[in-house]
């Protein structure tokens, strides 16, 4: 999903959560060409946020996605859920450490991930990074660095939620400052 339409999904998210009541219909008539999957997954990853903002919004704008979704005959999935955040979460930095930090390489496998990078990664982060960061400090070292380019690169991934993609990299680097700390390393800093 390219950036271009990533903005008119959010933008007609945001005409549906201002137009008035009852002309919802008309406003998907005028935007029918992005009635399709990735509306739908857009309309989940709004809600999440609008959730962990405590807007009320967040409810009628699940409702309207499942309506939404069975309009247009498709079968809403279910969220990821924990454990699969959890083991995409190890994929992902086994890839980094594979692929040596290498965007080029990188950035194409998660193009076709996107969906992956959602509100249970972000979830599931802290946890799997403190975990990781348990062991012995020479191990507790790597995994600090590959946490600190696995935020440098979603941050600076051009595809997907932004917003999304600058939580992930704020948390990842928040898990990496816990071990590259000025004290532990000067010359870093």
């Amino acid at each position: 999903m390219d950036e271009q339409r990533m903005q008119a999904y959010v933008a007609l998210i945001g005409q549906l959560l201002n137009c008035p009541q009852g002309q919802e219909g008309e406003l998907l008539q005028a935007h029918a060409d992005l009635l399709d999957a990735g509306l739908i997954a857009t309309i989940d990853q709004v809600a999440a946020y609008l959730e962990s903002q405590k807007s009320g919004s967040a409810q009628w704008l699940r409702g309207f996605a499942a309506q939404l979704a069975e309009a247009i005959g498709l079968q809403q999935s279910a969220p990821q859920g924990t454990e699969a955040a959890r083991q995409f979460f190890l994929e992902t930095l086994q890839l980094i450490t594979d692929k040596r930090g290498n965007s080029q390489q990188i950035y194409p496998l998660w193009a076709r991930q996107q969906t992956c990078f959602d509100t249970d990664l972000l979830a599931v982060l802290p946890t799997v990074a403190a975990q990781l960061l348990q062991g012995e400090t020479e191990q507790r070292t790597f995994i600090a660095a590959v946490l600190g380019e696995f935020g440098n690169l979603i941050q600076q991934f051009p595809l997907g939620i932004r917003w999304l993609n600058l939580e992930l990299g704020i948390a990842a680097y928040e898990q990496s400052l816990q071990v590259r700390t000025r004290e532990a390393m000067p010359v870093d800093w």
